[in-house]
């Protein structure tokens, strides 16, 4: 399961660095502004919840198997 978290982690890296890039290229107060806002959110969280994830060792399904 860890190579799960480790892909959800690496996507949420690169994702989060493109977002990065866009940054001077997005008008404060513009649509593509709040959009650019929320995706920074959601990926953030999706960034540090894999990474505790992967830290733990956590297998949702260790229990099924």
């Amino acid at each position: 399961m860890t190579t799960v978290w480790r892909a959800f982690f690496t996507a949420s890296a690169v994702l989060l660095g493109f977002l990065v890039l866009s940054v001077p290229f997005v008008e404060p107060g513009s649509a593509t502004f709040v959009i650019s806002a929320v995706s920074f959110a959601m990926l953030a969280v999706i960034f540090v919840a894999s990474a505790v994830f992967i830290r733990a060792d956590w297998d949702p399904f260790e229990e099924l198997w």
